[in-house]
Formats: C-alpha cells, sequence, structure tokens
C-alpha cells in the first residue's frame, strides 16, 4: 500500500501561506512595503489585541485598479516583475505575489481602494479565501486593508503566538526601522486605540534619527557617506570611542531592505575594532545601494535574508566607507590599507572578553578559591598597562583583570543586598534626562520596571519620549545610567537567572575599566575584596579574572629546568 499521499489543497495551502505569515508582524510587514511600493506618503496602522483580532493599514499611494482586485488576491500574482531577467531591474519591497493570497489564507479581508482622484473607489470583502461581497463605494485615492481574526482557521499557527506585549514589540521595532530608511513618508502607530508614535515626513534622515531615538543618540553619531563604482553607502555611525554595550543599535538597509546580513555585521564591527574601547560597540544606520543584480533578495519567503554576490567587495566597501568618515571627520588620523584577501566569516568574529566558560570549570575553581584564597596574605607588586594587577602570592605570580576582578566583587555584594531589598540609592546631583525610543518604552513596559526600581533605580516620565531619573543604584556612576537601564531593557524576561544577569549588568557597568590607573591602596583593596568573594576566578558572566604562573612554570618557559 503506498505511504506517499498528495496533499489536500487546503493543507499545503495552509503550509505555503505559514511560511510568509508567521505572526501579526508578518502581516503588518508585507502591508507596509505594499504602501511603500504604491509611492505612499502616508502610512497609518492601527491594531487590535496586538494584530491578533485586526491590524488595519490606511496609506496614500496608487490604488488598485478596480479590475485587478480580484487576481491580486490570486496566488502568484505580482505588479513587480514577469520575467526572471527581471529581478535584476528590481528596487521594490515586495515582488513575489504571495503576500496578499497567504494573509488571505488565514484570515478575513476588508479593501478600502481608489486609483483616481474622483472619489470612485471600491469595497471588498474576503472571508474564507473567497470574495464575498463587492460593491462602488466613495474613497479618496489610496488603499485600506483590514486583516481581521488572524489564524482564526489555523489554530495550530494561533497557540503559537506569544503575549500581546511581545507581538506588539516586534511590529513597533519592525515600524521604527522601515520609518527609518523611509523618512519622507510619515508613519502612525494605534495599538487598542492608543497612538504608539506618530513621525511626520521630514527631509532627511538626521531628522527621522533624532524623531525616533531622541536628541542625546543622535549627537554620538557621525555621517557616512560614501561612493564609489556603483556602489553607494550613506547614514551614520559612531563617533570615536561613543559605541554602547548593545549590539541592538545595529540599523542596515540594502536598497531601502531592513536586512541582518553576517557580510554587512562583520565590516562594522571589524572596523571598529581600533575606534572603539573593549567592550563596546558600534551603533550604525547604514544605507547601501548596489545593482540590484549584485545582490538575491529571493532566499527566504519572509525576505528578511539576502545573498550579496560579491561579499568581498561590499565588506571592503564598507570598511572603506567608515574609515573615511572618520578621516574626514579630523578626529582621528590612520593609516589605512586594504586588504581584498577572503573576508573573515562572521562566525569567527567576536568582540574581546566575551568568551564563556563552562560552568563545571567555573564551579570547580571556585571550589579551589574557597580552599585556598581566603587568606590575604599578598605581596603587590604593581600594575601593567593600568589594566593588570600583579600579585605574589604563595610563591605563585597571579595577574589579574582589575574590571572583571572588580565585576565580580560588585556581583556579590549586590546580589547580597538584592535579596536583603537594601541596595542604596541616590539622588543625581543635576538633573539626568534619558529619552528612549519607542520600542525601547514598550519593552520597559513589560515587567522590566519593577526590576529596575529593585535594583534602585526610580524614573519619572517626561513629555515625548523622555524620563527624568530621580534615584539610582549608588554603585553606578552618572554617566553610565543610560547604559545601564538599556542592557537591562533588552534582556530577554524569560532568560535564566533573569535577576542574576541585571545584577550583573548593573556590576559591570560600575566596575573599574582597563586602561584606568590605580593607586596602590585601590590595588590592595580589589585585591582583598576578591579573595573573599564566591568565585574569584571567574566574573559574573564567565570571563577569566585571574592567571597563574607557578616558579615551576616561569623556570620551564625560560629553559631554567
Amino acid at each position: 500500500m503506498s505511504k506517499i499521499k498528495v496533499l489536500k489543497k487546503e493543507v499545503y495551502n495552509k503550509i505555503a501561506a505559514g511560511e510568509v505569515v508567521e505572526r501579526p508582524l508578518s502581516v503588518v510587514k508585507e502591508l507596509v512595503e505594499n504602501s511603500i511600493d504604491s509611492g505612499a506618503d502616508n502610512v497609518k496602522i492601527e491594531i487590535i489585541d496586538s494584530g491578533k483580532r485586526s491590524i488595519k493599514v490606511d496609506d496614500n499611494g496608487d490604488g488598485f485598479d478596480a479590475e485587478d482586485i480580484e487576481i491580486a488576491f490570486n496566488r502568484h500574482s505580482t505588479s513587480k516583475l514577469l520575467e526572471l531577467s527581471d529581478f535584476d531591474n528590481l528596487y521594490t519591497l515586495g515582488f513575489r505575489g504571495e503576500a496578499l493570497p497567504s494573509i488571505l489564507e488565514v484570515s478575513k479581508i476588508k479593501l478600502k481602494t481608489s486609483d483616481n482622484n474622483n472619489g470612485e473607489g471600491v469595497y471588498c470583502l474576503f472571508e474564507d479565501r473567497e470574495l464575498k461581497k463587492r460593491e462602488e463605494i466613495a474613497f479618496n485615492k489610496g488603499t485600506s486593508i483590514e486583516v481581521i481574526d488572524l489564524f482564526y482557521n489555523f489554530p495550530v499557527r494561533k497557540k503559537f503566538l506569544k503575549s500581546n506585549r511581545t507581538e506588539l514589540n516586534q511590529i513597533i521595532s519592525f515600524v521604527e526601522k522601515i520609518a527609518l530608511v523611509n523618512f519622507k513618508i510619515s508613519f502612525s502607530l494605534v495599538n487598542d486605540n492608543k497612538s504608539i508614535f506618530s513621525y511626520g515626513k521630514v527631509n532627511s534622515l538626521k531628522d527621522r534619527i533624532y524623531q525616533v531615538f531622541g536628541k542625546d543618540f543622535l549627537e554620538e553619531l557621525q555621517e557616512v557617506n560614501f561612493e564609489q563604482d556603483f556602489y553607494r553607502l550613506n547614514g551614520f555611525v559612531s563617533k570615536l570611542n561613543k559605541g554602547v554595550s548593545l549590539k541592538k543599535y545595529q540599523f542596515f538597509f540594502v536598497n531601502n531592505r531592513p536586512i541582518r546580513e553576517k557580510t554587512l555585521i562583520a565590516s562594522l564591527n571589524n572596523t571598529f575594532i581600533r575606534y572603539l574601547e573593549k567592550h563596546k560597540s558600534p551603533v550604525c544606520i547604514l544605507m547601501l545601494k548596489i545593482p540590484p543584480k549584485e545582490v538575491d533578495v529571493n532566499i527566504h519567503p519572509q525576505k528578511i535574508e539576502i545573498k550579496f554576490k560579491d561579499s568581498n567587495a561590499i565588506y571592503q566597501f564598507i570598511k572603506r566607507s567608515i574609515d573615511n568618515s572618520f578621516l574626514n571627520s579630523n578626529e582621528f588620523n590612520v593609516d589605512i590599507k586594504y586588504d581584498f584577501r577572503k573576508i573573515p566569516d562572521i562566525s569567527d568574529y567576536t568582540f574581546k572578553g566575551q568568551k564563556s566558560y563552562d560552568d563545571e570549570l567555573v564551579q570547580s575553581q571556585s571550589l579551589f578559591a574557597e580552599t585556598s584564597f581566603f587568606e590575604d596574605d599578598f605581596t603587590l607588586m604593581g600594575q601593567y598597562k593600568n589594566s593588570y594587577i600583579i600579585v605574589e602570592k604563595k610563591e605563585e605570580l597571579l595577574i589579574i583583570d582589575q574590571h572583571n576582578a572588580h565585576e565580580r566583587i560588585n556581583f556579590d555584594k549586590l546580589k547580597k543586598d538584592f535579596y536583603k531589598t537594601k541596595i542604596t540609592s541616590i539622588s543625581p546631583l543635576f538633573p539626568v534626562i534619558i529619552e528612549f525610543s519607542k520600542s525601547e518604552i514598550a519593552m520597559l513596559n513589560e515587567c522590566k520596571n519593577q526590576i529596575l526600581e529593585k535594583i534602585g533605580f526610580e524614573m519619572e516620565p517626561l513629555s515625548r519620549n523622555s524620563f527624568d531619573i530621580k534615584k539610582f543604584p549608588q554603585i553606578v556612576e552618572e554617566q553610565n545610567i543610560k547604559d545601564s537601564i538599556l542592557s537591562i531593557i533588552y534582556l530577554k524576561k524569560d532568560e535564566i537567572n533573569f535577576e542574576d544577569k541585571v545584577l550583573s549588568i548593573v556590576a559591570c557597568k560600575s566596575a573599574i575599566k582597563v586602561n584606568h590607573k590605580l593607586y596602590p591602596e585601590e590595588m590592595k583593596k580589589i585585591v582583598r575584596d576578591l579573595f573573599k568573594t564566591s568565585n574569584p576566578y571567574f566574573c559574573p558572566h564567565k570571563r577569566p579574572i585571574i592567571i597563574k604562573f607557578t616558579l615551576k612554570d616561569i623556570e620551564k618557559m625560560l629553559k631554567r629546568k
């Protein structure tokens, strides 16, 4: 008896639709991209129940021709291309002809549209994959599409949707990104009849960055504007030594399409190694324009991945563009040489200090520390490169990373105080005002406020996206307040040991940095306090603190024995 069966049409259509429509964000993405492709300069998104119940996108672009409406809801129909060769000249965001039929497969749709300025429009109701109603209406040029009851007929997919807050955060983050690159279009987002944001159209990327992220964020960026052959890169990156501790602020756009791609990420971060201190990551909002034939945007159903024809050329171009921006800024001079050998794979690229160690090793080292390190008998020998404390203890030579050591000390103290609810807070000497983006505020409201209050932060909302910091943990320096809060906001709430990760962030932000000169008494205090911690060998992020050499090790290396 044959084991292979041909799937029913309704089954394979659902499976195909699921590749394009994964969650409410998928619908918002497809509809908003269609609005942009239609030439709209005003896009309004209204959602109910974080998009689970309703997603409505209104625009003033070129509406549907009355004869095209039903065709547009059939599979493999598109106005963007006809032949395979058309991919070589494709600049639109959408092109597959799968979005509308895929959305219709798993929802009900109400459509109002007009392609003229005479007020002559069409209304259509689609349900159960069929046109149920069609009538002429008065409607201005543009389109309004409302997607209702997403996955009402696909319970398997519906049960895997996340909480309303999580689904909303995904939508906010996407619309912010698409609004950045399309700054000449106004965008507004409303959830459950409450305005999330409204960005009026502006004349420059700089103005849109100000709208989305605020004045403080913008002031730490410098412009990139570089062109060579058929490639062009423009946007903004971090100024010299102005990076952040998060990689969340790296936005890449290829031919106006938001992209996460390993070549772009590697090129940016590798280029910035010489411009940023350890543990910092660059911020970027970069728009790359290249000939469509140089990139394949057709490798993922949701068009979130791409493939470059010549990754090495792109890598070197991004690197050259950023270096050029620094040379033109008169802030920094370097001898720049370009290497056109094969680029490093992004999987090989990590920031210094991010190597993690096996938990079992950490535990064994901690036990060792308990038996041998609680005695304070040591001799301070000095500081190397203003970063490492050199100590002699029991005929062993110890090299101690001062930042990691201080981080461990801070963490142990914070954890002890945290569970006794006695973390000390102080008020700033002068007002400290912090601006957040709307997506960050949404994440802040997702239970993050509670943990921030528990560790000593007190924030009062002001107008727009600003907060006044009334109190903060005494252990944190004022200049590190925003960085600490943002790092906590971007933590996933469902992470294992969430509270420990929060405390480790505060401990790290408040720790002495490398390249910081210490007085002998300061070094002695760090060493004494380190020897009293629960684990003097590893910081809370599992980076090593101590390198140990015995006399035997040294003599062996020097060929004495």
